[in-house]
């Protein structure tokens, strides 16, 4: 199912902020206990309970633009295959054949001709469109005990939103429209037109951490004056931030809304802060002097520039490994003029990631020391991280209650 959202004006009402910058609720508290980022017991717990009950952005529809074309994603032991079908709807499966378990498609990405997954053990062959088994390689039709229409592929659930596909392991789920709480949530970004950006760059990372530990890292910047010149120097952590309130307080899953300021000289995000590409089209100048962002919980983060869009989706491998996707979105008049660049920002944003990567990956060993077993101290610098950490444990509190 694909949503199209009507436009609407933009309002931004910043909420009161306490001194510092912290909202009122912010406090000394404790960690997760070291175990919660290495422990294989309590990373399947969080799979369950989280991962396979929530919607996912799987990736842009624009990946598989071609009827047959197909991209693969992995979570633990899971790996799931989406592909365009021949009426061009998006079908997700699991990546297994009902014959004896082969994963079907090795490779990140790619194509398959004829309508047909083949298995490439036995050649068990697979419909794109509803995963129905078509082909069985020498099994007559009337062996006795076989029907080979029993054994479709297990799907999945998928919808298209804003040019991202969105997938749930729970066939119970509700609709992402209804998760998402749309369409008030995602008013104030409807005129980034999200559907109509093409991908101008887009890179996989390799992190060896726990992937709590990477979006931790994100949702705090209190380590951004030590970690990121080049971000700090764009936009200071001493200049106002705010808080986008109607979506701020108001969405389930839509968090942490908000609005940094640039530093003086500079006029756009990236390495050089100058103009490199047009406003998007809705923008204000006094947009351009802003860098929005939310997050949506368990593993998207937006960053909104005045002129591209950089997200990434997290992808929960091993209790010590995720996979990071980078996407960097811009107007398709942009990739398609070559007086415009893209290097500023996909440069700052890939220097930026690599700097978090690193410090994720030695938080990651410090959490596996029996000197960290309890844990350490949040500050209010990481209220956003306190709040996480209390979606983490209110998720894994509700399954255990089922």
């Amino acid at each position: 199912m694909t949503y199209s959202l009507v436009n609407a004006s933009f309002k931004e009402e910043p909420m009161k902020l306490v001194e510092g910058g912290w909202p009122a609720e912010a406090m000394v508290g404790p960690t997760l206990p070291g175990s919660h980022y290495y422990d294989s017991a309590h990373f399947q717990r969080e799979l369950d309970a989280i991962w396979f009950k929530t919607w996912l952005c799987a990736g842009r529809l624009e990946e598989i633009p071609h009827r047959g074309d197909y991209f693969t994603r992995e979570i633990g032991k899971e790996s799931v295959l989406c592909v365009r079908g021949q009426n061009d709807e998006v079908h997700t499966y699991y990546n297994v054949c009902r014959h004896r378990g082969s994963r079907i498609c090795g490779d990140d990405q790619g194509h398959v001709s004829q309508g047909v997954l083949f298995c490439p053990y036995h050649s068990w062959g697979y419909s794109i469109d509803n995963g129905e088994l078509v082909k069985t390689p020498n099994i007559p039709d009337d062996l006795e005990g076989f029907d080979r229409y029993q054994y479709p592929l297990f799907g999945i659930k998928t919808e298209v939103w804003q040019g991202f596909v969105w997938i749930n392991f729970d066939a119970s789920a509700p609709s992402l429209a209804n998760w998402l709480g749309l369409p008030d949530t995602f008013v104030p970004y409807l005129r980034y037109h999200l559907d109509e950006l093409k991908t101008g760059a887009q890179k996989t990372y390799s992190i060896e951490a726990n992937w709590k530990l990477i979006m931790e890292n994100a949702l705090e910047c209190y380590h951004c004056s030590t970690i990121h010149p080049e971000l700090s120097r764009c936009t200071p952590p001493t200049l106002p931030r705010y808080w986008l309130h109607e979506v701020a307080k108001e969405s389930r899953v839509l968090k942490h809304a908000g609005a940094m300021e640039l530093a003086a000289g500079f006029e756009r995000v990236g390495i050089t802060g100058e103009v490199q590409r047009p406003l998007f089209r809705e923008l204000t100048t006094d947009d351009s002097r802003r860098i929005f962002y939310f997050f949506i919980y368990p593993h998207v983060f937006f960053a909104m520039a005045s002129d591209y869009v950089f997200l990434f989706t997290l992808w929960p491998t091993r209790p010590n490994h995720t996979v990071t996707r980078g996407y960097w979105l811009f107007e398709d008049e942009v990739l398609q003029n070559p007086l415009y660049s893209i290097s500023d920002a996909v440069d700052f944003w890939d220097k930026t990631n690599q700097q978090d990567w690193v410090a994720s990956e030695l938080v990651q060993k410090g959490n596996e020391s029996k000197a960290y077993d309890n844990g350490g101290v949040l500050i209010p610098n990481d209220w956003r991280v306190a709040k996480f950490i209390r979606y983490i444990q209110d998720q894994l509190e509700t399954t255990s209650e089922d």
